[in-house]
């Protein structure tokens, strides 16, 4: 078994016990103090949903008596003997509420706020009781968005979870995720469970979805065993409830628009740039005064060309469409959720269909289907059953878009035609990959997935026995495969050449070349990217309430098997966890968990390990002296400490590898056979990581409007594997062994807030949050460099590096007079460097840390407000990042003319001998130039920006009109996603910068229609 962390188990015994004590101290000083013993009185207490109307059914009961059971009727009223300044709590379904009356009316609002919070593993409790560092987003705010993955409607919703955009084919358009920053130089990625399982979230309708959960402490994550180290994410769907048949249909048309896009230099303008790199090089120009007019005048289109070669491979926009149908209800013993969703987005190229055997424009499809089923099979045996899955489709042209965007940011504008006047593709010798004919003329590619996910659950009500136990048993199983379909073919391309009359300059004749050929369809097809998925939970509950005091205690073992094709690709966790909360006077509430969990990445013997976590909450303005507050309406107060683990790393680390090497020579016909050489050498004492996260946490409610939460956290994350080869001299003759010798250490600190009042018919709302999050490396085995600056232990995972500027060489005696710079030839408008060192010569040694990280920004928030008057409505979120460095190294956008590629308007400033006191960039060049494109000041830039993500107005259709339809509620909308952006990048989306397909901004109209 490993060790539970480096501080050993009987430390950590120690600083448990400690803690605990502590603790205990301090509610006992509580508790000594003077109760004050109000007398009962009969008070009346109101209940409405969100939308103000009365709710039926919340039952009501006293805290100080809790034999004392009421019901709401129909009109929301109910009416209870209680303490003076005493609690009652109120409980609907899976909303619960505390209150603390003060008057003898009550008005109480219930609504998702008040939900009980998902821990995981069918373990749930009320808002009061959570001790845990938890924040959810329910359906009303996630379905605000049009966007298909549901990854993307979490931009800035959640505090601590940093959702980052990137571009991407539909079905590849996943934002990448992490929680409270980077806390390993490993894995980062995130666990995400569905109902209990784990399971994509991306696969999901964003409108089955009822709730999205972020657990981030030490407590919450020490349940995951050795899965819950970088964080996780919960996910609830919808269920029936008791009632009549509730339907409710969506259906959302949506406009799409690339959000920003490269501006490339027209011919002229491409000639001359590449005359002043040619003559800068110190050669002459490239292309005549006679092609320089030429390209200026488009005295031919064919020989001179001059295409926007965007223009004709995008069409202006795409278009997206939405369809959603959710059936509900339910009667005593049976409720049932279900679900239809059909999705397509149609992509941005054009000139799809010259091939009436198929059209390639990109294309996805998919369907979804969802059933929930809750069944009381007796009064104490409950069964429920989830079936879930998709059917999808997608085109894209047989080129690929890799192909055909590496192509866009290559192929200068002078290079040729789309088409030549004989009516073939435009290409030449050593520009094979027209945009045009990749995307029209190579065919198609067809992928197509099937998913379905099916689990059963039984929960058995066991108080016959043992009052207060129960038990549950889950089953999943999921299936998950693409087949693919392909009709491959080629295409024929010609190139055009001209002669012009030495003494006039004009054209006086052209040549073709033909290249390539036109073959037929080729079809093929594959299947793959199989996934099985198998999961097994067995939990004992207990539940106790006596006197003022409140226990639960669960017990659980929980396994699941992932099998993906190919070898070592089977991954088995195993997790048997006990839990136990326990709560006094609904003020005072503890935690304890204690996971064992093991995975089957590791050897045999050491798969498995502890990971223990304790947490505590008081709330305060339930105490005598803050009871009659005018402004504390809530006050909580949370501490939590807790160890979980990480187990992402390759199998077989343990274990020598060997590889193909060497090899011998034998007989006289000097036959061969290859040999096996020693590869990396096995690691030795191979575990998990470990992460040691504190959080001290605080929940206030002020002045009837305002609510805030607020956060501060550390995590100490040991036993990062890493290379061997900084700290073992190469001599040793074979790669050294990876190690669990890392550490990184994380802290930082979240809050949001929210004012949300009522003013007659106006509603109105203003909120946000804020996660600040900082990791430094504190060892990576970094091996040993001459100069501090040099080295990246003690500066964030992912520090950005780089050579610090001086300006640009004026000429030759200022190149003379400087120290040498070694990384290729200079000449005047180069990049000039400073001497770190000052040693006399630029070179590797005098490179720098330089602005933040790159990819994992410190600051991350969103900003949302919005307003509601007689059915009319808007609701606009912002979400911007801070303290981010990204590296411009995008060819021809940012890197000019590179490999005779082309260059975008970013380059207007580069150095000539007249800008010489006034460019930002270096010279251009016709030749691959190592000194100006490296890591420097100029090409690391700020990547923060502040981004309009999404923004609605719409109209709820008032109640008397649309009954007259026997329509209960309609709602049109209109909707824009990822519009706007403020940032200091011009040339590219800040979240994508590189070749890709673009990132977009899309503009929907929507009509919801319930019965």
């Amino acid at each position: 078994m490993n060790s539970i962390t480096s501080l050993g188990l009987q430390h950590l015994i120690t600083y448990v016990n400690l803690r605990f004590r502590g603790f205990i101290c301090v509610l006992a000083l509580i508790l000594s103090t003077q109760v004050v013993i109000g007398q009962a009185e009969e008070v009346s207490v109101y209940v409405e949903d969100g939308s103000g109307l009365p709710l039926e059914g919340v039952i009501i009961q006293s805290m100080d008596n809790f034999s004392e059971l009421v019901k709401t009727d129909e009109s929301g009223v109910a009416t209870l003997n209680i303490l003076v300044n005493g609690l009652i709590k109120l409980t609907l379904g899976d909303m619960e509420e505390t209150v603390l009356v003060k008057t003898k009316k009550v008005k109480v609002q219930l609504n998702n706020s008040d939900k009980r919070v998902n821990l995981g593993f069918g373990l749930s409790k009320s808002v009061d009781e959570t001790t845990s560092s938890i924040d959810v987003v329910y359906s009303d705010e996630l379905e605000k968005s049009s966007l298909n993955n549901p990854l993307e409607s979490l931009y800035g919703q959640l505090t601590g979870l940093m959702v980052l955009q990137n571009g991407g084919e539909p079905w590849n358009r996943n934002p990448s995720i992490n929680i409270r920053g980077r806390g390993t130089l490993n894995n980062n990625s995130v666990l995400v469970i569905v109902d209990g399982f784990e399971r994509n979230l991306s696969t999901l309708a964003l409108l089955d979805i009822e709730s999205v959960s972020v657990l981030k402490d030490g407590t919450a994550l020490a349940r995951y065993g050795q899965r819950g180290a970088n964080g996780v994410i919960l996910v609830t769907t919808k269920r029936g409830n008791k009632g009549s048949l509730k339907a409710e249909f969506t259906i959302d048309q949506g406009w799409n628009f690339a959000f920003r896009e490269p501006e490339f230099l027209n011919s002229y303008d491409y000639a001359r740039a590449v005359n002043q790199a040619s003559i800068l090089d110190g050669n002459a120009p490239v292309y005549s005064d006679q092609d320089l007019f030429g390209f200026q005048s488009n005295e031919d289109p064919f020989l001179l060309p001059n295409v926007n070669w965007f223009d004709e491979t995008f069409r202006d926009f795409g278009n997206t469409t939405n369809i959603s149908g959710r059936f509900s209800g339910g009667s005593k013993t049976l409720k049932y959720f279900a679900s239809v969703n059909y999705q397509n987005e149609r992509g941005l190229f054009d000139n799809t269909n010259f091939d009436n055997r198929y059209d390639s424009q990109l294309k996805y499809d998919r369907f979804n289907f969802r059933t929930n089923i809750d069944l009381d099979v007796t009064n104490t045996t409950k069964f429920i059953l989830n079936a879930t899955g998709y059917i999808d489709g997608r085109t894209v042209p047989g080129a690929q878009v890799s192909g055909i965007m590496n192509a866009l940011y290559r192929i200068p504008s002078a290079a040729f035609p789309v088409r030549t006047p004989n009516g073939e593709f435009g290409g030449t010798e050593f520009y094979d990959n027209n945009p045009v004919a990749l995307v029209s003329s190579t065919g198609v590619r067809q992928p197509n997935g099937r998913q379905i996910m099916v689990d059963g659950q039984i929960i058995q009500d066991l108080s016959g026995l043992v009052k207060g136990l129960s038990a549950e048993l889950a089953l999943a199983y999921d299936n998950q495969v693409v087949y693919t379909e392909n009709r491959i073919r080629e295409f024929l391309y010609e190139s055009l050449s001209f002669l012009r009359d030495p003494l006039t300059g004009e054209i006086i004749d052209s040549f073709a070349t033909v290249f390539g050929s036109e073959t037929d369809l080729n079809f093929s097809s594959g299947f793959g990217d199989q996934v099985r998925h198998a999961t097994l939970y067995g939990k004992l509950n207990y539940d106790k309430i006596w006197g003022n005091h409140k226990l639960n205690a669960s017990l659980m073992y929980h396994q699941d098997k992932r099998v993906n094709d190919g070898q070592y690709n089977t991954f088995l966790h195993q997790n048997s966890m006990v839990s136990a909360s326990y709560g006094y006077k609904n003020r005072y509430f503890i935690d304890h968990v204690l996971s064992y969990a093991g995975s089957s990445v590791l050897p045999d013997g050491d798969r498995f390990g502890f990971f223990p976590a304790f947490s505590a909450g008081w709330i305060v303005n339930r105490e005598n002296f803050l009871k009659d507050s005018k402004t504390i309406d809530y006050l909580k107060l949370r501490l939590s400490w807790g160890i979980s683990g990480n187990d992402s790393m390759n199998y077989n680390l343990a274990e020598q590898a060997f590889g193909g090497g060497g090899g011998y020579y034998f007989t006289s016909n000097n036959n061969s056979s290859g040999g096996i050489s020693e590869g990396r050498l096995a690691t030795v004492g191979l575990t998990y990581e470990n992460s040691i996260k504190t959080n001290i946490g605080i929940d206030l409610k002020l002045l009837g409007g305002l609510s805030m939460t607020a956060d501060v956290f550390y995590d100490k994350r040991e036993n990062i594997l890493i290379g061997t080869g900084g700290a073992i001299p190469s001599l040793i003759g074979v790669t050294t062994a990876i190690e669990n010798a890392g550490e990184v250490k994380s802290q930082g600190l979240e809050t949001s807030l929210l004012w949300k009042k009522e003013v007659g018919d106006f509603k109105y709302f203003i909120g946000g949050n804020f996660t600040f999050a900082k990791n430094e490396i504190v060892e990576m085995n970094e091996e040993f460099q001459p100069y501090d600056y040099l080295r990246e232990t003690g500066n964030p995972v992912g520090q950005q590096f780089g050579l610090e500027s001086l300006g640009f060489f004026q000429n030759q005696a200022d190149i003379d007079n400087s120290p040498q710079q070694l990384f290729s030839e200079v000449r005047p408008g180069d990049i000039k460097y400073k001497d770190q060192n000052g040693d006399g010569v630029i070179d590797n040694l005098d490179v720098v840390p330089i602005g933040y990280a790159g990819g994992y920004p410190e600051i991350y928030y969103g900003i949302n407000f919005g307003y509601e008057m007689k059915g009319f409505g808007v609701d606009i979120l912002f979400q911007g990042i801070a303290n981010q460095t990204i590296y411009l190294n995008t060819p021809s956008v940012f890197w000019p003319l590179r490999g005779n590629a082309t260059l975008s308007d970013f380059s207007a400033n580069s150095w000539t001998p007249e800008t010489a006191q006034t460019a930002t960039l270096p010279r251009l060049s016709l030749l691959e130039n190592n000194n100006n494109f490296r890591r420097n000041d100029i090409w690391l830039t700020r990547g923060d920006y502040l981004k309009l993500r999404r923004f609605e107005i719409y109209y709820n259709f008032p109640d008397h009109l649309v009954s007259k339809l026997a329509i209960k509620k309609a709602k049109l909308y209109g909707r824009g996603m990822n519009v706007l952006s403020f940032d200091a990048i011009r040339d590219a989306d800040p979240e994508a910068i590189g070749i890709g397909y673009p990132t977009l901004a899309s503009y929907h109209l929507g009509l919801k229609i319930e019965f």
